[in-house]
Parts: structure tokens; sequence; C-alpha cells
């Protein structure tokens, strides 16, 4: 008579037994000493390519970071008030933010909240001649990019400070970087510098040193958001909206 309760208690224990060894095997979440370097021959303390789960880090040129001690952000070049700004003097800036994604050529995007400044705080400040049509951005780690003046001035165009309600880290652009999410991720400098309005173009730190154009609009074809399991979704170009993604 107790046969049946058996088979019953262990057709159960089995079931859990398969569900406790199935968790056992599923990913854990992100421990801080997991090691995510693409290159472990660059000392771990460098700010290099790492594929973190959720946001990949990339640098192209690996660099301990910056100190704001030292650092300044020098705006000038063909403009009536050349300015130099502390790190402090940016927060005195009006502020705005958005959701939005960054989309690599590597074919994966990310997707986070944007803190910081439009350019047009900058441009007010400075006054640049008629004939400035173009912007020249350089880098704490040598890397540089150029912008038509107009690209920079559309509203979802952000220069941050805060990323996902947090003062940006290091690895992200700390103390200040560009997003633009109708370009791709290179065009989305970090450690900015210097800016200097031109009146004609510079080339880009990868249209000198590998394949990628001057321009980088978003084109249409495929990507891998990282945070939907990197499950291949169709893109139309320009920036990237996914059918998961926050309306914000």
């Amino acid at each position: 008579m107790t046969f049946p309760s058996l088979k019953f208690d262990r057709r159960n224990f089995l079931k859990i037994f398969s569900l406790l060894t199935l968790s056992a095997l599923t990913p854990k979440k992100v421990g801080a000493g997991e090691d995510f370097r693409n290159d472990k021959n660059i000392p771990e303390k460098y700010i290099q390519n790492r594929d973190t789960p959720g946001f990949h880090i990339r640098s192209a040129n690996p660099f301990f970071g910056v100190d704001t001690q030292s650092w300044g952000l020098a705006v000038g070049g063909m403009v009536e008030n050349p300015v130099g700004l502390a790190y402090e003097d940016l927060f005195g800036l009006k502020m705005y933010s958005q959701v939005s994604r960054l989309k690599c050529v590597e074919c994966w995007s990310a997707k986070a909240k944007w803190e910081g400044f439009r350019f047009d705080e900058l441009v007010k400040k400075v006054r640049p001649a008629p004939s400035a049509k173009f912007v020249y951005i350089q880098s704490a780690d040598s890397y540089y990019e150029s912008f038509l003046l107009d690209e920079l001035l559309q509203p979802r165009a952000l220069f941050v400070l805060r990323m996902d309600g947090q003062p940006l880290s290091r690895e992200h652009g700390f103390p200040l970087r560009l997003i633009i999410p109708c370009k791709y991720g290179y065009k989305n400098i970090k450690y900015i510098t210097r800016i200097q309005f031109l009146d004609s173009r510079k080339r880009n730190y990868w249209a000198i040193n590998g394949p990628y154009s001057v321009d980088g609009t978003i084109q249409p074809g495929v990507d891998h958001p990282l945070d939907f399991r990197k499950k291949p979704l169709p893109i139309n170009g320009g920036e990237v909206f996914h059918f998961f993604d926050d309306p914000a």
C-alpha cells in the first residue's frame, strides 16, 4: 500500500534534483574578482578592452585613466572666447538625461541612462566664427575624432558626466565623454580633454589606423544586444531602438 506514495515521492525528488542541477549550470552574476581583459598581457590596472557582461569596455590605447586634479577641458580654435574648464565647472552647465544605446561596429550594443550637457552650452560660451563648421575632439588616451558642427548640435548628442545614475566610471570615459546615438561606438569619444572649432574637417583615429569611415553613421544590418542574450536583431540604420527598450 505504500508503493504508490513512494513512487510519487521519488518522481518529485527527481524533478527537484534536475532543477538543482540546472541551476548549478546557470551562469552566475559577475563577481568582483573576475578578469574580463581581452589581452592578459596588458597590466590589469590599465583601462583596456574588456568583454564585461552587459556593457563591453573599449579603449583604443590602454592607459591609467584621468586624474581630475590635473585635468582640464580646453575649448578653442576659431572662436571669439576660448575657455578652459575644470571638472567642477561642467556641472554648472544645464543638464539633460536620456536613455540610449551605444552601438559598436563589432555588432553588439548596450543601453544606459546618460546625463550631461548639450553642445550648444559650449557654443554659447566660446562663440565660434561663422566659417567654423567642423569640430575636432581629442582625448587623454591619444584618441581623436572629428564631426560636422551640426552633428554635435543634434538634441540626442550629449556630453556625458553620469551613467546609470552614477558618476561616469574611468572605464566608460571619466571625466567626460560623448554619446551620439546615431553614430557607431568609435565616434563616441571618451576621456575628452580638448575641443577645437575649425573651418575644415580633420580625419579621425580609426579612419587613419583602421578600416572605419570618418562619418560613422550606423548603417542598416544586424545587432546583437548584450542586454538581450545577444539575440540577432535587424536594425534600420541611425539610432538603434529595440522592442524591449524603455521609451525615453
